[in-house]
């Protein structure tokens, strides 16, 4: 009972984590019919998660003086979950008339089927004990349950097939990330769960005339296709909301390890040149104290600018040798082109603060800083982060093996 517990325990927490992020769009957009689907899909898939629970269960049927009343609130819920998704799946065609008659196809059935499984509930005999678990095998020859779990089942396994088609089919063509993936995992889950549904309608109309010879796979491999399928449901309906979520902060920490990388290369730079920095309390005097910056990838982007703006104001005293002198050391070792740049670029900067700070000016021409990123901010971070990585083990001419990553060579020197 435990596991039970665990398992639907973990599912209604993130099932019902999906419906209240959802809710707050719903609070300011009330008139959204599909967000209004959205919201109802997701409650009533999260509902059974928590009435399923062995100990919710119990405590359900003593509250409302009913045995097994539980059961038949999950399928109900189970019942509205898949009609509501399957509704907002059909709502976004945009051949309305046939929006229009596969909705009321939908409802119609939908409604037709909850009440047949009401009906039959009531009129059946399950007030032998709670079966929380055994229900449907317990049950399974029961006059009028047995309709009733046929009733379920099938509406059931047509909803898994009118799910995965329907999913896979959008899923081709929405352009969100996040809701592509979620469908693709709805769509599976679907799948998953047609290992429920046709075996516990196999199962039961082969009791009906006999024994069936599919009790061990009844009582196993369905189950197990359903908990799959329940967690890839779970998965899927909340994957547009976390998703998002998990992108942003991919995205922080890949901003901060850029900030982290770029950090001694800007350092460098600003204090020779500390009037290129336009917003000087923007940064924090830890490095590592970025990360609770509110907008970090603003805080990378001056770095990236306030770097170059440094390195035209260091042009003076870049001397083209030192770059002739790393592209024959890249050259010698079979480094790639970019990582040549890189070392060459490192290098002139480490020559040119030199330079600078022995007064050393005027005396070469005037170079611009290698740009291959031609202007886009995202490829000119990732070279600066190459150049910054260079520059940071790079420390005189006999350094370059350094600054590549290499043994130096043992005599010192630097190919010519």
């Amino acid at each position: 009972m435990l596991l039970f517990n665990l398992v639907y325990g973990a599912l209604a927490l993130i099932s019902w984590s999906a419906f209240f992020y959802k809710v707050r769009h719903l609070v300011r957009d009330w008139r959204n019919g599909e967000l209004r689907l959205v919201c109802l899909a997701i409650a009533s898939f999260a509902t059974p998660f928590v009435v399923a629970s062995p100990w919710v269960y119990v405590r359900v049927d003593r509250l409302l003086g009913i045995p097994n009343i539980a059961t038949l609130i999950v399928y109900c819920s189970v019942a509205v979950s898949i009609v509501s998704f399957l509704s907002l799946l059909v709502s976004w065609s945009s051949a309305q008339d046939r929006v229009t008659m596969w909705h009321r196809l939908i409802v119609s059935y939908a409604v037709i089927t909850v009440a047949a499984m009401i009906t039959l509930f009531f009129l059946g005999d399950v007030s032998d004990g709670e079966h929380h678990v055994d229900f449907d095998t317990y049950y399974a020859e029961t006059p009028y349950i047995t309709e009733f779990l046929l009733a379920h089942q099938l509406l059931y396994t047509v909803g898994m097939v009118g799910l995965a088609r329907m999913c896979r089919r959008y899923a081709a063509v929405v352009d969100r990330v996040w809701l592509r993936r979620g469908l693709k995992t709805i769509a599976a889950g679907a799948i998953a769960g047609l290992g429920y549904g046709p075996i516990k309608i196999v199962t039961l109309v082969w009791d009906l005339v006999g024994t069936s010879p599919l009790d061990e796979v009844n009582n196993v491999v369905a189950p197990m296709s359903a908990s799959v399928s329940a967690w890839l449901f779970a998965a899927g309906f909340t994957m547009p909301a976390w998703g998002v979520g998990l992108d942003r902060a991919r995205e922080r920490v890949r901003q901060y390890r850029a900030y982290r990388r770029l950090h001694p290369l800007w350092s460098a730079l600003t204090r020779a040149f500390p009037e290129v920095i336009l917003l000087p309390d923007l940064y924090p005097e830890n490095p590592r104290r970025a990360l609770r910056d509110d907008d970090l990838a603003f805080l990378v982007s001056r770095q990236v600018i306030e770097i170059r703006d440094a390195q035209l104001a260091l042009r003076p005293y870049v001397d083209p040798e030192v770059s002739r002198t790393a592209r024959s050391f890249g050259a010698a070792h079979g480094l790639s082109a970019d990582h040549t740049e890189a070392i060459a670029e490192a290098a002139q900067i480490k020559s040119a603060l030199r330079a600078m700070e022995h007064g050393r000016s005027g005396q070469y021409a005037v170079t611009v800083p290698h740009d291959p990123a031609a202007g886009d901010m995202g490829g000119e971070r990732d070279w600066l982060i190459r150049v910054a990585e260079a520059f940071r083990r790079y420390d005189d001419l006999d350094g370059m093996a350094s600054a590549a990553g290499q043994e130096p060579p043992k005599d010192g020197a630097v190919p010519a």
